[in-house]
């Protein structure tokens, strides 16, 4: 589809729709560019292997074997994140393009916050196990080998991926747990993808062999995915603008709304400069972060504890786009980006800066930098030399604009006069009354400009991806919860330096809902939430020092 020219990408759910009610085949040509590509040879660069693959394993360059870099080219915990990711896509969209008949085929997005996926999930089109043509199967699958059964049906090509060749994790003390061998196929909650070694084959197969009706996976995974983006906090009994246990919104949803307030580029681009900069703003990748344990296979905790811990629903759960090492290998990835990137458009739109953004130069602020930046961040990436202070002219390896050039931040400022597509109307837009009412109830609710500040808290020995629940008490022992962050991570941080050298994780949680007074009678600490049987002696080191009242790490309302 194009507007004056330009491409325009759409909701999945518009397309989906459409082709529903007859009205045109563009999902029938999306599917058809996404089995294509796919189906290249690994070693295309237009193949969906070489270009997910980008974003983690497989591991190239000095990251490859050296556990003090990054293996993959992906931007995260820095100011090149949303800039590297627009590119990232874009290169996707471009593949997608190489398909014959499939010229004008433009990546849709997964709108996260639109009514539909905010009442039943992921949209069907994502999930479904098989996709049936309407009309004469498209020859330039056959050509690659694809043949549609009796219903002129074909494994849905955007419900998961099978490698072609084999993937082998060489990173120095990382035990090889996710190598992946050749045929394996992506999974999502509730699965487990960890078969590396084989000790984690033996335990994947016989949890995984507790799911086998696919049909009752993808409605566990909604439900899952639900709860993330409709999720709420409770105001304290006698506190703020509503009586004790009345919900709030705190979900993904909220902040992708809350994002769209950042003033500033650097702020909003990443978790490290938004803690930095201590305004008490959502930064884009707190959402982005949050999708990406939904899939992967993470529950978030309830929102009144009342003792013990809220153990994860599915502890084995272990999906592809939990971690960074193999999100991009989930066809999901780029849908989910595409989301990430309408929202940054938006941002762009609501704060005046279509035409030209700025990186702030400050070699204090850790979202700035590649470097050990005092135990934040991600370390160097694939390209990026060790130390290296990213600014708007960082080239976004891999991806060549011209020649042997790089594309650079400048380089995609505007998606319409630079990179030509648009994004059609979906929800956060100024036309979605929705996000317009749950703005004014934000600021109808707010009481102070307080803000919960985290530091000190250490990754190390956490494996995989975790979430850290704030909870507050107050006069009683029920613990609510008014905040949490998703701490995207490798599997075993124990093994690998990079991580050891940038363990730190910071964040910041809103109390504006309540008085300074309030505030002030009220006692703060911090829950982890992540895959207990791998951590049990780690997470019972961290509850017995927080019992003990010496948490290790710093909580500062200010």
């Amino acid at each position: 589809m194009t507007r004056n020219g330009t491409g325009v990408r759409r909701s999945i759910i518009e397309i989906q729709n459409d082709y529903d009610a007859g009205i045109n085949n563009d999902l029938e040509k999306l599917m058809t560019a996404w089995a294509y590509i796919k189906a290249l040879p690994p070693t295309d660069p237009n193949s969906y292997f070489m270009i997910g693959g980008y974003h983690g394993e497989p591991f190239a360059g000095e990251g490859a074997t050296n556990p003090e870099w990054w293996g993959g080219y992906c931007n995260h915990q820095n100011v090149l994140f949303p800039t590297w990711h627009r590119v990232y896509v874009y290169m996707l969209e471009k593949a997608l393009q190489t398909a014959p008949g499939c010229e004008d085929v433009m990546q849709p997005y997964w709108d996260e916050t639109d009514s539909y996926s905010t009442t039943y999930g992921i949209p069907r089109a994502l999930t479904a196990p098989k996709f049936t043509f309407k009309g004469e199967f498209p020859q330039c699958l056959r050509d690659k080998g694809i043949v549609p059964d009796d219903n002129n049906a074909i494994d849905n090509p955007l419900a998961s991926f099978i490698l072609p060749t084999k993937i082998t994790d060489q990173v120095n003390n990382d035990d090889s747990v996710y190598s992946k061998p050749q045929g394996y196929q992506t999974v999502r909650y509730p699965l487990s993808g960890l078969v590396g070694t084989p000790q984690a084959q033996a335990n994947t197969y016989a949890y995984n062999a507790n799911f086998f009706d696919p049909n009752a996976n993808i409605a566990l995974l909604n439900a899952n995915v639900l709860q993330w983006l409709n999720n709420v906090t409770y105001y304290i009994p006698g506190c703020g603008a509503g009586d004790g246990g009345t919900p709030r919104p705190a979900g993904i949803a909220k902040a992708f709304s809350d994002c769209l307030d950042a003033p500033i580029y650097t702020i909003f681009s990443n978790t490290q400069s938004a803690a930095y900069y201590g305004k008490g703003y959502t930064a884009l990748e707190h959402p982005h972060n949050d999708i990406h344990l939904a899939v992967g296979g993470f529950n978030l905790p309830k929102g009144i504890n009342n003792g013990g811990y809220d153990l994860s629903q599915l502890p084995d759960a272990n999906g592809d786009m939990g971690e960074n090492d193999t999100a991009g290998l989930d066809p999901i990835f780029f849908f989910h980006h595409c989301n990430i990137d309408r929202v940054f458009w938006l941002w762009q739109q609501k704060q005046g800066f279509t035409e030209r953004f700025d990186i702030i130069e400050d070699s204090a602020d850790p979202g700035t930098s590649n470097g050990f930046n005092g135990g934040n961040g991600q370390g160097p990436a694939n390209g990026q030399t060790e130390n290296e202070t990213l600014t708007m002219t960082t080239a976004l390896k891999p991806f060549i604009k011209t020649g042997t050039t790089y594309f650079t931040s400048e380089d995609c400022i505007n998606i319409e006069s630079q990179l030509n597509y648009t994004y059609s109307d979906g929800s956060l837009s100024q036309n979605d009354v929705v996000a317009a009412a749950r703005a004014a109830r934000a600021v109808d609710s707010k009481r102070s400009d307080l803000h919960l500040y985290i530091s000190g808290l250490s990754r190390g020995g956490i494996k995989g991806s975790f979430i850290v629940g704030v909870y507050a008490t107050k006069g009683d022992d029920k613990r609510y919860l008014v905040g949490y962050q998703s701490v995207l991570s490798r599997w075993d941080v124990g093994g690998c330096a990079n991580c050891q050298a940038h363990l730190g994780i910071s964040g910041v949680v809103s109390l504006n809902q309540y008085t300074e007074e309030e505030v002030s009678g009220m006692k703060f600490h911090l829950e982890i939430f992540g895959r207990e049987k791998q951590n049990t002696e780690r997470f019972k080191q961290f509850r017995t020092l927080v019992a003990a009242d010496t948490p290790p790490y710093k909580l500062e309302v200010r």
